[in-house]
């Protein structure tokens, strides 16, 4: 054993003072490089053990970090009073672009070899090309496309709308979905492949959902201005809910518009989201099943309560057109009517068909089963007029937190009203077609949920007719809304209308989107039969009747639209013109506006989007309710949801574009009157119509409150007409002491999109008359004209009215009240009053300045300087 005796103090500092001396001549050999290394290693290790703010020695398990990463401190309140000044930000990191674009959705990558084929070319038309121009005319040829970041094809995609602009804002929304903000290079691994690296510093650190907001921004500001790639991006945002809130209709919506624009590939994502081919594969499953149980010679009937099985009953015309359809009129729906006629030309590309791969499927399957001698029938089951399909089918399922959103749809650009006698003759059209034509040009058979003894022989069912005539009626005065999105998942949206009693009524339809309704439409369209295209026939199927409203406004302008080679003045008779008196379903609602429903989805109460008159839930701040008594009687169902996301912000339903279509709700700064001496014109009239349209001068008031108005082209003809069918001339003039006189609309605005009207031209005018110069000269009048119209010269034929529309009315679909009332002033030739002739121009003036940069002949300037 050895006995450990304790140093004396002697010995201890003769051990350290060696120590210290070797420690010394170790650190006076190392090299600099290394010295320098171990203590920029001392001071971190210093750093990062003691707090930055108060250097006090931390805990190895109760510290904060900084940002950075690199210090840390010991409180939030000690980060706080002490910030690291010096910070860097977060530190940068590095991803492979190649990997993250591998993390693309199965479904939208391109199985087809073609249409992968053409995706990359518009790919390098439409974005590498336009965006390497754009950056090379800006000067900035030192930079090659990996060196630009997000934030620079943002920057760049804000200076304009050219063909570059869009390129850069589709490359901005890319980037910023999927998250590549920073910088990229080539990077060669182990010697192998190169991969794409990109960076994110930390100004690019920003969160998920800005991220997400900015993509869809960029996305939608290039799908808006026709790029292509941007629409199908666009829809996938609204599909997944990228920066909004999600909604698959409005995604199919703008798969289906970069279909019309020809963009590769869109056609195969709208295959994958949309209903028809889901039906049509559905009827395969049960082919399938049952063909191992038929017998040669026995027939079976495929039918169901959708599109795919009207599609499927006229498969005959889907074979004879090659599983495509001819061009339509465009990309995007007019609402209108009275078109010209398109020719089909070879030029123009057909139009794909929603779900041709499905439907050649299960053909090529039925022509098997007729070689084995099977008959085989398809059938068409109406939806019916199941109007409270959703609320009978009410449990736990999942509903959405926020209130369900609805729009009120384009305007009824013709009367599509029916009565007994347009019945009875479509019904005696139908007959002539069963026993007049082939076996496979009739549907053979037509199915409803009502009972049999409400039909008749020829499958007429008197209930599902008194329904149609019921929603036509709706759609001709504009008491219709339809909803945004379900309120329920798969259980249909939503259509609120005014019935014949004046009671709003709800119906339930399925989440169809436009372009589906579209192609079933304009295979009918294709048959030759005016039977199937009848608005009778069409409106006697909610689901097929609201997808073509909720985007044309009326059956003949889908009908337009989807077959514009073909004369239907000539096929089917002139469209009406729609002069109904508009009763929408709240006072002040317009088309293009949007309504909030309440709460209870019982209670059909609707309000203004942006007026917020509802009341809150307490317990989530999300669900409005129209009263005390909706919020109790849903309560049942809203306590489920009440606490779930309550503190979590509602997601962004992208209803701001209801200020580009002229609705937005600005304040009143006049109020129109009707008052003795001011013109007016006269609308709504059913026991004399043809005074309709017609500008009159208002006389005295009676005492049962009916106005006498002198008609000004008839100075003989006094009429007595009630307040409410007349319209007022809303222009306003301002006169400002010792200066010229100002025209207003009744919002008090020069240029206002709501009223339709521009007061520039007019206002200028004004202003020479109080500067004395000569305003009736050619030359004063040219002078203020150029100042605010290009000289673009007239296109052929466009001096002649086109349809039953004069030219000026060009562009005013989303303003009916507006549009009538420049319709009826243009007819008048005799002098009118001062009001009058400044509406006229008005109206003319925006229309040339907004709708078409042409300075029209007939602005009427030269009338208005003469009597100013």
């Amino acid at each position: 054993r050895r006995s450990h005796s304790t140093p004396t103090s002697k010995q201890v500092q003769t051990n350290s003072h060696n120590r210290n001396q070797g420690q010394e001549r170790n650190e006076s050999t190392m090299p600099s490089n290394k010295k320098k290394k171990k203590i920029k290693r001392q001071e971190r290790d210093e750093k990062t053990v003691s707090c930055q703010g108060c250097s006090k020695r931390l805990d190895k398990k109760e510290f904060l970090y900084c940002v950075c990463t690199k210090v840390r401190f010991c409180s939030a309140s000690c980060r706080r009073e002490h910030p690291h000044r010096d910070c860097p930000g977060p530190p940068k990191t590095d991803f492979d672009m190649d990997e993250q674009m591998r993390q693309i959705p199965a479904e939208e990558k391109l199985k087809d070899g073609n249409a992968r084929r053409g995706r990359d070319a518009e790919l390098k038309e439409t974005v590498e090309r336009p965006s390497l121009d754009y950056v090379l005319s800006k000067g900035l040829r030192h930079l090659l496309r990996m060196d630009i970041s997000a934030w620079d094809y943002a920057d760049m995609a804000d200076e304009g709308d050219g063909p570059g602009n869009q390129a850069c804002a589709y490359l901005a929304g890319s980037r910023f979905r999927h998250r590549l903000l920073g910088t990229a290079r080539l990077e060669r691994r182990n010697g192998g492949e190169a991969h794409l690296v990109g960076s994110n510093w930390g100004k690019d650190d920003i969160p998920v959902l800005e991220s997400q907001q900015l993509a869809f921004r960029y996305f939608e500001k290039a799908a808006r201005l026709g790029h292509g790639l941007s629409m199908q991006s666009l829809g996938t945002c609204f599909d997944d809910g990228v920066g909004c809130r999600e909604n698959r209709r409005r995604s199919k919506q703008w798969l289906w518009r970069a279909c019309l624009h020809n963009s590769a590939g869109a056609i195969e994502l709208l295959d994958s989201r949309a209903l028809i081919p889901i039906e049509v594969d559905a009827n395969v499953q049960n082919l399938e099943q049952i063909v191992s149980m038929l017998q040669p010679g026995q027939g079976m009937s495929l039918n169901g309560p959708n599109l795919a099985a009207l599609l499927l009953a006229f498969s005959y015309v889907v074979q004879r057109e090659n599983f495509s359809l001819p061009p339509f009129a465009g990309t995007w729906a007019t609402a209108t009517v009275d078109n010209p006629v398109i020719p089909m030309s070879l030029d123009r590309p057909r139009t794909p068909l929603i779900g041709a791969n499905s439907i050649r499927d299960l053909l090529a399957k039925t022509d098997v089963l007729r070689l084995r001698g099977n008959r085989l029938q398809f059938g068409y089951c109406r939806r019916g007029a199941a109007k409270q399909a959703t609320a009978q089918t009410r449990d736990k399922a999942s509903r959405s937190i926020d209130n369900q959103l609805l729009f009120a749809p384009p305007m009824a650009a013709c009367d599509e009203r029916v009565n007994g006698d347009c019945i009875r003759d479509w019904h005696q059209q139908c007959i002539q077609l069963l026993y007049g034509g082939s076996q496979n040009q009739f549907i053979q058979s037509i199915l409803c949920v009502h009972k049999e003894k409400n039909r008749d022989e020829c499958m007429f069912c008197r209930e599902c007719e008194a329904d149609a005539k019921e929603r036509l009626d709706a759609i001709s005065k504009g008491s219709v809304v339809l909803s945004l999105s379900e309120d329920l998942p798969q259980r249909g949206q939503a259509a609120i209308f005014r019935g014949k009693n004046g009671s709003l009524k709800n119906e339930t339809w399925k989440s169809y989107a436009g372009g589906e309704a579209e192609c079933v439409l304009a295979v009918l369209a294709a048959s030759g039969h005016s039977q199937y295209v009848s608005p009778i026939f069409v409106a006697q199927d909610p689901n097929f009747l609201w997808p073509l409203i909720a985007d044309h406004g009326s059956v003949r302008a889908a009908l337009e639209f989807v077959a514009p080679h073909v004369d239907w003045n000539e096929k089917v008779g002139r469209a009406k013109e729609n002069i109904q008196q508009q009763v929408p379903v709240i006072p002040g609602c317009q088309p293009g506006m949007y309504l909030l429903k309440c709460g209870n989805s019982f209670c059909n109460n609707l309000e203004d989007y942006n007026a917020k008159t509802f009341s809150l839930c307490n317990g989530c701040n999300r669900r409005r309710y129209c009263s005390a008594e909706c919020q109790q009687s849903d309560w049942p169902y809203h306590k489920n949801e009440c606490g779930r996301n309550a503190n979590e912000k509602e997601a962004d339903p992208r209803v701001d574009d209801l200020c580009q279509n002229g609705h937005e709700v600005r304040e009143l700064k006049y109020q129109l009157k009707l008052e003795p001496g001011q013109d007016c014109v006269i609308h709504g009239l059913q026991a004399k119509p043809h005074y309709n349209g017609m500008v009159g001068t208002i006389g005295d008031t009676a005492a049962d409150g009916r106005i006498a108005v002198a008609l000004i082209s008839r100075p003989e003809t006094v009429l007595s007409i009630k307040p409410s069918n007349l319209h007022s001339i809303g222009v306003f003039c301002r006169k400002r002491r010792k200066k010229s006189r100002v025209f207003e609309c009744v919002h008090g605005l020069h240029v206002c999109e709501v009223c339709y009207l521009d007061f520039t031209t007019i206002n200028r005018l004004a202003k020479l008359r109080y500067d004395g110069e000569d305003m009736t000269s050619p030359a004063a009048i040219e002078r203020v004209t150029e100042t605010y119209f290009s000289s673009f010269p007239l296109k052929e034929n466009e001096g002649r009215p086109s349809g039953n529309w004069p030219l000026e009315c060009k562009g005013m679909e989303q303003h009916p009240k507006q549009r009538f009332i420049l319709k009826a002033l243009l007819r008048v030739k005799a002098p009118m009053s001062l009001h009058a002739e400044v509406a006229k121009t008005a109206f003319i003036t925006y229309g040339a300045a907004f709708t078409e940069p042409v300075l029209r002949a007939d602005t009427k300037l030269d009338g208005v300087a003469k009597m100013l």
